[in-house]
């Protein structure tokens, strides 16, 4: 059988089949093509774009490294501040700019007392007057002269000053406290000497003056009148017993004092020592006891005008801040908690010494206010030397000198001496 000749549209009809299909294998070629190009393209973009993330975390990193180094410096230098600022002597207070406290070391807490002190007192309003200022020209720039404020039982000195930062803009104050107050009571002590050594020496002036005028109108060929001339001599006696008294000070707070070292016995000198107070204490109408024990192992190495001179100043104190019919008693004796000491105690009933004058009295010139207890000033003569010269001479002896007070009940003075014991030679 034959075959059918195909005809000519079949012909172009498997022609078109073939391109059809080999159309849709190109576009299925070049369709893997292109999403292989753009699986490429994405997958680039995406390593590109994590390695900018990189990067940038890595420029983070390096940033942060060096953050931490300059915060990690500069809490070194911040410690390193902190702990010079609490251990120097100066009290240190930082404000900022609106006044608020953000730094006090502790010496300031120490001469404050409290924080409460500090706003209730001068310190506290010292920011408000300098609160506005001229740019700052240094790092610290001084605001106003210091002052001297009273804190409680302190005197105080403060300075003020404007700190800048690194663009000269003012960010706070630092306000540094000194504690004044022995410079503050020496000056007090300085203007109370003047005043009390120009009574002192016109005590006895007065006298000889009046005495001297007397006997130069005395007529020619008469007989001097002898009381004046006495009252000169006595007079004369005071201004030469102050005159030593201020050279023998004079050794004192030089460092150029010393004491002879006699062989002295205690009892002796005790009792000369009220004798020659016996006419004051009977004018104060006061009355004296002495009790000694162990009499005659109360001897001692020392030097007698001394000696005599600091126990003297103190049955003066106890005279002279004692109303009457008031007593005294001076005990002395082994110290039977140490037998190579003797003790020598001065109790008096008198109007005491208060709380704020005890840490001061055994300080040169230093003059305490002492009142009965009915208010009544006591102010007797003196130039506040007594019970410095009292300690001074004491501890040139190798002893000790304390006092025991409380306000309007009295006074207990205990002085410490070493003993001197004599070899006892075997037979």
């Amino acid at each position: 059988m034959t075959q059918p000749i195909p005809s000519q549209s079949d012909d172009i009809s498997a022609v078109i089949q073939r391109v059809h299909h080999l159309g849709m294998a190109t576009e299925n070629l070049f369709s893997r093509l292109y999403q292989s190009l753009t699986s490429k393209n994405k997958q680039a973009k995406r390593q590109a774009a994590v390695a900018e993330i990189t990067e940038q975390v890595q420029q983070m990193a390096r940033r942060n490294r060096r953050l931490r180094q300059m915060i990690d410096s500069r809490d070194i230098e911040v410690e390193r501040l902190h702990g010079i600022l609490t251990h120097i002597s100066e009290g240190i207070i930082m404000q900022d700019n609106e006044g608020r406290i953000i730094m006090m070391n502790d010496t300031a807490r120490i001469l404050l007392g409290n924080q409460r002190n500090f706003w209730t007192s001068e310190l506290g309003v010292l920011f408000n007057h300098h609160r506005t200022m001229e740019p700052i020209g240094s790092e610290l720039a001084l605001l106003g002269e210091p002052k001297r404020v009273q804190i409680e039982d302190r005197v105080l000195g403060a300075q003020i000053c404007a700190v800048k930062d690194s663009h000269g803009e003012r960010i706070g104050t630092v306000m540094i406290l000194r504690d004044v107050t022995q410079d503050a009571l020496a000056a007090r002590m300085k203007d109370s000497f003047v005043t009390h050594i120009s009574h002192e020496l016109i005590t006895p002036l007065a006298p000889m003056r009046v005495a001297s005028e007397i006997l130069l109108n005395t007529p020619e060929g008469k007989t001097p009148n002898r009381k004046m001339l006495t009252m000169i001599g006595r007079n004369i006696d005071i201004l030469d017993r102050m005159v030593r008294e201020m050279l023998d000070m004079s050794a004192m707070t030089s460092g150029n004092f010393s004491v002879k070292q006699n062989t002295l016995l205690l009892e002796d000198l005790i009792w000369n020592v009220v004798n020659d107070f016996s006419g004051d204490i009977k004018d104060a109408k006061l009355d004296i006891t002495v009790m000694l024990r162990d009499t005659e192992a109360l001897e001692i190495k020392g030097d007698d005008k001394h000696l005599t001179w600091a126990i003297g100043n103190l049955v003066r104190n106890a005279t002279q801040y004692s109303e009457p019919d008031n007593h005294i008693v001076i005990m002395a004796g082994i110290n039977r908690s140490n037998p190579q000491e003797i003790t020598i105690k001065v109790v008096d009933t008198g109007v005491g010494i208060s709380d704020e004058d005890l840490p001061n009295i055994f300080n040169l010139f230093y003059r305490g206010e002492a009142r009965t207890e009915s208010g009544k000033k006591l102010d007797p003569r003196g130039l506040g030397q007594g019970l410095f010269v009292a300690k001074t001479v004491v501890e040139a002896h190798g002893g000790s000198l304390s006092v025991e007070s409380q306000h309007h009940q009295g006074s207990t003075f205990t002085l410490s001496l070493p003993r001197h014991q004599q070899l006892t030679l075997p037979a």
